[in-house]
């Protein structure tokens, strides 16, 4: 397995600051799987860039080099390699796989157990997949993590929690707000899943809502009955009324900064705080706002900690975290088996082609000129005794496909099959007929 690495730069831990020079949009990640995959050895090529992280797996022809990997994610990205190392998590084989499950099935968003994730993860494969950089082995692995996502949700239930990153924001917005949400003015901006979860996360408190998007279409689309609907251009006189204002875009644009809260606003709202959310990777909002009088700002590192008010706990039930764990580890010990059976079906047909010539060769040079009804116990003799031999380094075999010791499936591949040296250094050997001992007669030393 040591054909597969991950290079993953988890979000919990590196710089918002990084994260959104990472951060891949969807219309983004063909030239980024380009770009990745023209690495010298990758084979195959999955980005996945989330509000959460970005990660990109490879699985690699031959010796892995995730440091070119590496230059070539920051040389996309427009980066320098330092800053990069910095941060980077390097995973190999078995880690990989574990960690891509775990991700999958939500069980290292901050939110645990949310679902969001494997839309995301699906998304990936299949950019990936129109640029030709997904083969069996990476579509396999992607197949294994959404079917562990499918049973850790079916199998725990409520015990992981059911919340996103949406319905955390909007906890969270309820929370600042002296009177929660109901009856209150949310806007939330954006029209893609995130804005859709944070509108039925909303809807559900109670708040008076108002879309905007850049397509008022779009926007139109997922308001429900009695929202607003408003375009970008609007964006400035809705924060005016607006309690609080949630963004969920795709747009590596600063949509708000500090200038466009002018001092106006603080007199038009008669001292009401405005709550502003940022779910966005790239920010929307610019971090400057932060020092606007009567503006509470609040991006994803803030909705990570546990001092924002409202936040729902995103801790799972032990029992159901240890089952999904559990699950997780099946389904690891699963994809293994099956990429162990794969890798190794080649090196043993073969090791076993060369066993079966070999027993052909050595009965044929052992029977010539033997009685007909000899010549089954000669070859049944020598058959066993040659696959007796074989069985060992069969069984090494395995166990270094499995481990990941190319080198050493290799070699046991070809431990039978002779070289023409070989086959011209060894003479046939012709025993004679038992019962004609005329040539041994003659040539041995008789006894005294």
């Amino acid at each position: 397995m040591s054909r597969l690495t991950c290079l993953a730069f988890p979000g919990r831990s590196i710089p918002m600051a990084v994260l959104e020079r990472l951060s891949v949009a969807a219309r983004e990640l063909p030239a980024s799987v380009r770009a990745l995959r023209a690495v010298p050895g990758v084979d195959q090529v999955l980005v996945l860039s989330t509000c959460e992280r970005t990660e990109v797996y490879a699985w690699w022809t031959d010796e892995a080099d995730p440091a070119a990997l590496l230059r070539a994610l920051a040389g996309q990205r427009g980066l320098g390699p330092e800053p990069l190392l910095e941060h980077a998590v390097g995973l190999t084989g078995r880690e990989a796989v574990q960690h891509l499950l775990r991700v999958t099935a939500g069980l290292d968003s901050f939110v645990r157990g949310e679902s969001d994730i494997v839309g995301q993860v699906r998304a990936a494969v299949q950019a990936a997949r129109a640029e030709g950089a997904v083969g069996l082995e990476v579509q396999r692995l992607v197949d294994a993590a959404v079917n562990t996502s499918r049973r850790v949700h079916r199998s725990t239930g409520a015990g992981l929690a059911a919340g996103s990153v949406a319905s955390t924001a909007v906890a969270a917005v309820a929370g600042l707000l002296p009177d929660g949400l109901a009856g209150r003015d949310l806007l939330v901006v954006g029209t893609g899943q995130v804005a859709v979860s944070v509108v039925a996360a909303a809807r559900e408190a109670g708040a008076r809502l108002t879309v905007c998007g850049r397509d008022p279409e779009r926007a139109a689309a997922i308001a429900p009955a009695g929202a607003r609907v408003l375009g970008l251009d609007d964006l400035p006189g809705a924060l005016l009324d607006a309690d609080a204002v949630v963004f969920g875009t795709s747009s590596p644009e600063r949509l708000l900064r500090a200038g466009d809260l002018g001092p106006g606003l603080s007199e038009h709202r008669s001292g009401r705080e405005l709550v502003v959310v940022d779910l966005c990777v790239p920010r929307n909002v610019d971090p400057d706002v932060r020092g606007v009088p009567g503006v509470r700002l609040l991006d994803l590192t803030d909705l990570r900690g546990a001092a924002v008010p409202g936040r729902r706990p995103s801790a799972p039930a032990p029992a159901a975290l240890e089952l999904a764990e559990q699950i997780v580890a099946q389904e690891v010990d699963r994809f293994l088996h099956w990429w162990v059976d794969r890798a190794a079906a080649e090196p043993v047909r073969r090791l076993r082609a060369d066993v079966e010539a070999c027993v052909r060769e050595e009965v044929a040079r052992a029977t010539r000129g033997l009685s007909p009804d000899l010549e089954p116990l000669v070859a049944e003799g020598i058959r066993r005794a040659v696959q007796h031999l074989a069985h060992g380094p069969t069984r090494r075999l395995l166990d270094a496909a499995a481990a990941g010791e190319d080198e050493v499936v290799a070699l046991l591949a070809g431990l039978f099959a002779p070289s023409a040296e070989e086959d011209q250094a060894v003479p046939a050997y012709s025993p004679q007929p038992i019962g004609n001992t005329s040539n041994a007669a003659a040539s041995a030393t008789p006894r005294r």
